[in-house]
């Protein structure tokens, strides 16, 4: 892995973890410096992951039908509004488990962040309502 390291005033761009330290970087610069890519590599896996499931588009048109449901009563909701909007509900709590696993994962470099297993899944709701969109 190469990184651009800061420290002290001194900046090297492109450097990978046995170079820099040879250069006489400290290792928690350097370490420092491995988990802000990791941490990047991590946030944009689960960015795409998230899309695989729901594009932009789609994603506006489910807050829109939530808008739209949520201004009705709850006793004027039919089944399907119901049931879209626990839908969301899944796919909004599914959302934050992706994000609280960026931190996870970029803490723990031996996890591979490509697999699927190392990630929640889509809940059945979630998923349901996402086939809606």
């Amino acid at each position: 892995m190469h990184f651009d390291i800061t420290h002290e005033g001194r900046t090297t761009l492109s450097v990978d973890r046995d170079s820099a330290l040879a250069l006489g970087y400290p290792l928690e610069a350097v370490d420092e410096a491995e988990r802000n890519v990791r941490i990047d590599l991590v946030k944009l896996e689960c960015r795409r992951r998230i899309y695989s499931e729901a594009s932009a588009e789609t994603q506006m048109n489910m807050a829109t039908a939530a808008a739209v449901i949520s201004a009705k009563e709850a006793s004027a909701r039919t089944e399907d509004e119901a049931s879209i909007l626990s839908g969301l509900d899944d796919a909004i709590g599914w959302v934050a488990q992706m994000r609280a696993r960026v931190i996870e994962l970029a803490d723990d470099a031996a996890l591979d962040i490509g697999d699927d297993a190392n990630w929640p899944p889509l809940p059945d709701g979630a998923r349901d309502v996402v086939a809606k969109f």
